[in-house]
């Protein structure tokens, strides 16, 4: 490996596929930028890089984070559903199937 290189990943789930990139980037690139050379974008149009949907390790980061040799950046999506919502909805179902037994 080149010195000036770091390798890492990008991984992107999407609702049935998981994309996992393995690229090489230039040592002091950002998250923002380590995305972009992997081309994920490419492969994910419609992504949308916001303050707070990406981490490296679970870990929430800025885009503007510097990536070391080995990070795992991780593409999180927006919450479709408000988890309150679809936890109510469910206690409601169980109620009703427990009364009409």
């Amino acid at each position: 490996m080149d010195k000036a290189l770091l390798d890492i990943q990008v991984v992107y789930a999407l609702p049935n596929n998981i994309l996992v990139i393995d690229c090489s980037v230039p040592a002091g690139s950002t998250v923002a930028e380590a995305i972009h050379l992997s081309g994920l974008k490419q492969k994910v149009p419609d992504l949308r890089l916001e303050e707070g949907l990406v981490g490296i390790y679970s870990q929430k980061v800025s885009l503007n984070h510097r990536v070391v040799d080995g990070d795992r950046i991780e593409c999180y999506r927006p919450v479709s559903a408000d988890p309150k919502v679809v936890r109510q909805r469910r206690v409601e179902k169980k109620r009703k199937t427990k009364a009409n037994l």
